[in-house]
Formats: structure tokens, C-alpha cells, sequence
């Protein structure tokens, strides 16, 4: 792609590349299974949390603003890579935030004025981060070459005082999200096809190992599939199906208790993540608050971080800004009061309130 076919203005190219930036030492929880990426995600509600705030992002409109004045939206907002869409770019950025504390993209296409108009994400896992001993400088490498902080865009997720780069949850929540791992593998083990039987056939006859495994093979016949009709048993025969025992009907209580604290430590509300709220009951006014909540409380750091990241390459004097306020919006009956108590006020008319609804005037 011609945006790395550019040569870092550092133009340092180190002999032997750097090993990972964040070597795996998410692996090393309570629980002994491997959290990373992959393994994370194929915890529902991880992945439910990730993809809900990541994506909610990338589909935000962002634009452009001097001195508080809105100018037009500059190419690397509008479309940072031409390869995809922008909501896939900036999702990358804060799913590699989310889980590994950095998102990183690499800069190009630069303009005589020496601004980007492209970016293209980078796996973290491809990134070092260094910094200068004598001049405290930060510069990245990326495979065996070294850029400067002008070349890359970087987004930092929780970042620990006197840290350059920022902590995932892989990292901090390692044994959190390694008992919600565990449980998830247990879980598909025990509860996948052919792990427990459906139930037992028994008889006071005794039967040959041949005569029994033909006698399972018929009912499996008879009654293993869809079929649900009644089974007729003749000769002593009963069959009685098998339960969940008390141990697994507390792994899946577990299994509740885990996905409300992976809401919790990715700051969703609990019914957005798909996730139990204990003694919480549905409203309308409960899923709207939780709503605004979400907004308010972690979609907000998220589009500050990235709106600063991505200020930082654009001229002097400009900054980006996402339009955020659609989603705290008040529902239609509290904003229709205020237009009618706006009005009765005098200080709005009824065009006015008619074109902030979107309605012909």
C-alpha cells in the first residue's frame, strides 16, 4: 500500500526487529487458561461490550471545528483509510483500546503542509513503544522501522501515572476475565452435543455389552431426533432423563454473575450488555436512563480520547468532535413539555421548535 511506502522521517531502520510490545502476560491468571484477544471475545459478553461501545463510536458523525466555529470535515476524518469504511477504522482503534490498552495507526499521504489524510490501523501486537532517556522523546516501532510520534496516532485507553502507553483489560482484568473464560470452555463442554447423555435406559435384565449398545442405537433411532412423540417401553424397560445437578445449576448462576461483572468493569449497563440485573425490573424509564448512562459514562471518555488523538493531526487551531449529542436527547414527551413551556415563555417560536424536530416549518 502506498501509505507505508513512505519513509519515516526518523529514516533509522533497526537491524533485527523488536519482539510484540505486550508480550502475553494476560496468561498468567487464577483460572489457567489463556486470555487474549481470541479467547476474550468468545465470551458473549465481551464480545457484546466491545462491539457495542467500539462500533457505536465508529457510527458517530465527527466534524470539524476553528475557534469553535465548524469548518469543513479535513479527508482523515471524513475517510481515514480509502481501503474501508470509517466506522471500521475507528472501531479498530477502540477495540485495540479497549482490550490492549492501545490502538495504534500509522499516518500517510501527507499534504505540502506536512498534515495526514490517511491512516491505517496497526495490530498492537506489531507496535514497540520507546522512550528517549536523554530528551524523553516517544517514538514507535513497527516491525524494523521507527517512527516518530508526528507518523503515528495513537489511542490510549487507562493510562497509570508515568506510563507512555495505556492498560488494557486483558491486562488488569486478567483474572476476571480468566474465570469468565473458563467457565464459558467448562461450560460448552459439558452442555455441547454427546457430552451428557439425555437420559438412561435401564432393566432388570442383564444385557451383553452388544445387546446394550444395540438397544441405545434403536432408541437413538426411535427417538434422537426431532421427533418428539411419545416412547412406548415393553420388557422392564424405563427410561428416566437426567437433570442438571445442583453443581451445574450454580455454573450457570456463575456464569450470570461473571457477564454482570464484565458490564461492569467495561462500564455498560448491565441489560445493554446482555447481562443480568438482579432485582432490577425493565421500564421505560430504566432502559432510557441506562441509555443516557452509557452515553454519559463511558462513550464519553472513549470519544475524548479519540477526539483528542485525532485532533493532534489536524492543523493548528482545529480539533474534532464527535456528535454525541443525539444520543442524550430527552425522550419525545419531556422534549415537546419544554417546547411548550419554551413557547407559552416566549422565548422560542413554534417554527423554531418545529425545526429542531426536524419538521417542515
Amino acid at each position: 500500500m502506498a501509505l507505508f511506502s513512505r519513509k519515516s522521517r526518523l529514516q533509522t531502520r533497526d537491524p533485527d526487529p523488536f519482539p510484540p510490545w505486550n508480550p502475553p502476560i494476560w496468561n498468567q491468571n487464577l483460572a489457567g487458561v489463556a486470555v487474549t484477544d481470541d479467547t476474550s471475545l468468545g465470551v458473549v459478553t465481551v464480545w457484546r461490550c466491545v462491539d457495542l461501545i467500539s462500533s457505536t463510536i465508529g457510527s458517530l458523525s465527527i466534524h470539524a471545528y476553528r475557534d469553535g466555529d465548524r469548518i469543513e470535515t479535513p479527508a482523515i476524518l471524513m475517510q481515514p483509510n480509502p481501503t474501508e469504511q470509517r466506522i471500521d477504522t475507528f472501531s479498530a482503534l477502540i477495540t485495540s483500546a479497549l482490550l490492549r490498552g492501545n490502538g495504534y495507526a500509522l499516518l500517510g499521504d501527507f499534504d505540502r503542509f506536512n498534515h495526514p489524510r490517511q491512516m491505517v490501523v496497526v495490530d498492537p501486537d506489531q507496535v514497540r513503544v520507546d522512550v528517549s532517556a536523554e530528551t524523553g522523546a516517544v517514538t514507535y516501532r513497527i516491525g524494523d522501522i521507527r517512527y516518530s510520534r508526528f507518523e503515528v496516532l495513537h489511542v490510549r485507553g487507562f493510562v497509570r501515572p508515568g506510563h507512555v502507553v495505556g492498560q488494557g483489560v486483558l491486562d488488569s482484568q486478567k483474572h476476571s476475565l480468566g474465570l469468565a473464560i473458563a467457565e464459558h470452555e467448562y461450560t460448552e463442554r459439558i452442555f455441547s452435543e454427546g457430552s451428557i447423555p439425555s437420559g438412561v435406559i435401564t432393566t432388570d435384565a442383564e444385557l451383553s455389552p452388544d445387546a446394550a449398545d444395540e438397544l441405545k442405537k434403536a432408541w437413538v433411532r426411535s427417538h434422537g431426533g426431532r421427533d418428539r412423540t411419545p416412547a412406548v417401553l415393553s420388557g422392564g424397560l424405563a427410561y428416566k432423563a437426567i437433570q442438571l445437578s445442583n453443581s451445574d445449576l450454580e455454573l450457570l448462576e456463575a456464569r450470570k454473575w461473571s457477564a454482570s461483572q464484565i458490564a461492569a468493569l467495561f462500564g455498560v449497563p448491565a441489560h445493554l450488555a446482555g447481562a443480568p440485573s438482579p432485582g432490577d425490573s425493565l421500564h421505560y424509564s430504566t432502559v432510557a436512563e441506562d441509555s443516557r448512562a452509557f452515553v454519559r459514562y463511558c462513550l464519553r471518555a472513549w470519544t475524548h480520547r479519540l477526539e483528542a488523538a485525532l485532533s493532534s493531526v489536524l492543523p493548528r487551531g482545529q480539533s474534532a468532535s464527535f456528535a454525541t449529542a443525539e444520543f442524550l436527547q430527552p425522550d419525545i414527551l419531556t422534549r415537546y413539555q419544554a417546547a411548550q413551556i419554551a413557547i407559552a415563555a416566549g422565548f422560542k417560536t413554534v417554527d423554531e421548535v418545529r425545526a429542531e424536530e426536524g419538521l417542515p416549518i
